[in-house]
């Protein structure tokens, strides 16, 4: 086919789709942008050149008249790219009727209102308060009857600001630092979501939908360390979805309530012994390396199938005929910076290439280098990512590149105050 593209914030793993649609499709691309304020973590690998224009988001009213006037006419078809973009997609899918999503947006965005639409559907939830000063958390949290927490912004991703709390007091410093500084898309942090803490194995579970019907292409499950408080990524390991049949059955009832029925969605949650509970959901592509793992070890394209359910739903009906499975096993490994400061060397190419698994890294900083102390997934320097049809040999070289991490051996910063 021919036509226009419409992606909303083509940053993070959203960068590939202007591309892949002039490929697979023949479509032209043009990007929506919805602040500027974005953080450089997340818009560093934007390709201007990819589209024939771009726009900045305003109102879906104004901004489809801008778009129709740079491409001249109506878009063929919309899609998110990012988390920042998830509202405003909405709102152009809808304006343009493009397989629009359905109920409201912001129960797709705001982690408080995401809770509460589970629990107004019957799905199982966590206990939660929406808190507007530190005082009101800490008062919640105290009667409670709770122990553990996880304080963050309502509108998190990318874990930035998320905290596991023991206790009010916890909270409270938690809060305290939340209030006086902006969330990762650049706004003040007026109101903290305050939950209960759910414990369990950690998984990641990326679908694609179509007319309202779900298709889970893959699983991650995931291991974090925690610093400072933070929930830090450490390590993301494939998994065949079909061993995990009532996390798929729980995942789809969690897009159909969350009205989440065209393109692509990213839900994270914990495995408790009660069952699966939902810790959040983005309407759009899995961020980051997700969608490359997903290539390097499925049957299935997890960008192929989130373009084609937003511009050729044909071949996504035809793609999705047959269920996904492994090709082989895959690990990302989350490489911490124990400080903040500039770089003196960096062995992690040297150090990881000859091992059986290592598939590659994205670790090219060059002496002279500035790395910032690792405290939430954007601070992670670097990944090494391993594939393996073996999954003792996967999990021998997983256990040898962290255990390099942990050790400090792949790279040497010198402090910087």
């Amino acid at each position: 086919m021919t036509g226009i593209l419409v992606v909303v914030d083509p940053f993070s793993s959203g960068t590939v789709f202007a591309r892949r649609a002039k490929e697979l499709h023949g479509m032209r691309s043009v990007a929506v942008v919805t602040s500027d304020s974005l953080p450089a973590a997340l818009t560093a690998h934007y390709a201007p050149d990819d589209f024939i224009g771009e726009v900045r988001f305003t109102t879906a009213e104004e901004t489809a008249r801008r778009v129709e006037s740079l491409c001249g006419g109506r878009p063929d078809a919309v899609i998110c790219g990012s988390e920042p973009g998830v509202e405003a997609y909405d709102a152009l899918a809808s304006h343009w009727g493009l397989r629009p999503n359905t109920g409201p947006s912001q129960v797709r965005r705001d982690k408080f209102l995401m809770q509460e639409r589970l629990r107004e559907a019957g799905i199982r939830h966590i206990r939660q308060h929406r808190a507007p000063d530190t005082e009101d958390a800490v008062a919640w949290c105290a009667g409670s009857g709770l122990r553990e927490f996880v304080v963050k912004p309502v509108k998190s991703f990318a874990t930035d600001g998320v905290f596991f709390c023991s206790g009010p007091e916890e909270v409270r410093a938690a809060c305290e630092r939340l209030f006086a500084r902006s969330d990762f898309s650049g706004r003040p942090i007026t109101d903290v979501l305050v939950q209960e803490r759910v414990m369990g194995p950690e998984f990641v579970v990326d679908s694609v939908s179509l007319d309202g019907a779900h298709f889970v292409v893959d699983m991650f499950q995931y291991t974090k360390e925690n610093v400072d408080g933070n929930p830090v990524y450490r390590a993301m390991t494939s998994v065949e979805p079909a061993e995990h049949p009532g996390i798929v059955a729980y995942v789809e009832q969690a897009l159909t309530a969350l009205g989440i029925g065209n393109g692509p969605a990213h839900s994270e949650l914990v495995l408790t012994a009660d069952g699966p509970v939902l810790i959040e959901t983005g309407a759009r592509m899995h961020g980051g390396q997700g969608p490359s793992l997903v290539d390097a070890s499925s049957t299935h394209s997890l960008i192929d199938l989130a373009l084609a359910s937003r511009v050729a739903p044909d071949d996504f009906l035809r793609r999705t005929e047959v269920r996904p499975s492994l090709r082989r096993g895959v690990v990302e490994c989350f490489l911490f910076a124990p400080v903040t400061g500039v770089v003196t060397a960096n062995r992690v190419r040297a150090m990881c290439r000859d091992l059986d698994s290592y598939l590659y890294d994205t670790c090219d900083q060059v002496p002279g280098d500035r790395v910032d102390r690792t405290t939430d997934l954007i601070t992670s320097y670097g990944r090494v990512v391993l594939a393996n049809a073996d999954p003792e040999a996967l999990a021998q070289d997983t256990a040898t590149v962290l255990d390099l991490d942990r050790r400090g051996a792949f790279i040497d910063v010198r402090p910087v105050g």
